[in-house]
């Protein structure tokens, strides 16, 4: 916004600049018919508004901008399929019921799955774990093998319906999401 804010206001300079050069004022060059080289975007505005043609050539210099960019590996490195869950979505729980959450899923992707580097993580919802937010893999788990991922929980002590959604993590990229959805009533 600023960056805007700085090239409006170097506009209106050059415009009332423009305004101020005496129109009757013809550089030699636009009376010799010679090409004439511009250093600036601001010149060319004022020897336009002076009568010299819009169509002058305009030399500019831009600053070479390199970047780096960090690439995430492709989509097909890390992947999963939910096999089963247990309990299963929408099930009736009564407040305060403790259950172990167990998701089955299998490992649909080309990486494997190091025990020691992919966590998995709650993510957001209903915190319904008793204990930790974060746990590790029961092992390395290669392409197409399973895996169970339990968490110890407990139904919240409001009626209700109650999601929660946890994730394996490639560092920041959660790459298989899975969720619970309960029904809590007295």
């Amino acid at each position: 916004m600023k960056t805007i804010r700085v090239f409006s206001i170097a506009i209106a300079l050059a415009l009332f600049v423009g305004a101020m050069v005496p129109f009757a004022a013809q550089p030699v060059a636009a009376q010799t018919g010679q090409t004439v080289l511009v250093t600036s975007p601001v010149q060319a505005f004022l020897d336009a508004a002076s009568g010299m043609s819009l169509l002058a050539p305009i030399s500019m210099t831009a600053p070479l901008i390199t970047m780096s960019v960090e690439s995430a590996p492709a989509a097909s490195d890390y992947a999963c399929a939910l096999v089963k869950q247990s309990p299963k979505d929408y099930t009736k729980m009564k407040t305060r019921q403790y259950f172990d959450m167990k998701w089955t899923v299998q490992n649909t992707g080309t990486r494997i799955w190091y025990a020691n580097w992919v966590p998995f993580k709650y993510m957001g919802g209903a915190k319904m774990q008793t204990r930790g937010s974060t746990f590790g893999l029961p092992g390395d788990i290669h392409r197409g093998k399973r895996a169970t991922l339990v968490v110890d929980m407990e139904a919240p002590k409001t009626q209700g319906i109650y999601s929660t959604t946890w994730g394996l993590y490639s560092g920041r990229n959660a790459f298989c999401r899975v969720t619970l959805t309960i029904g809590v009533s007295k």
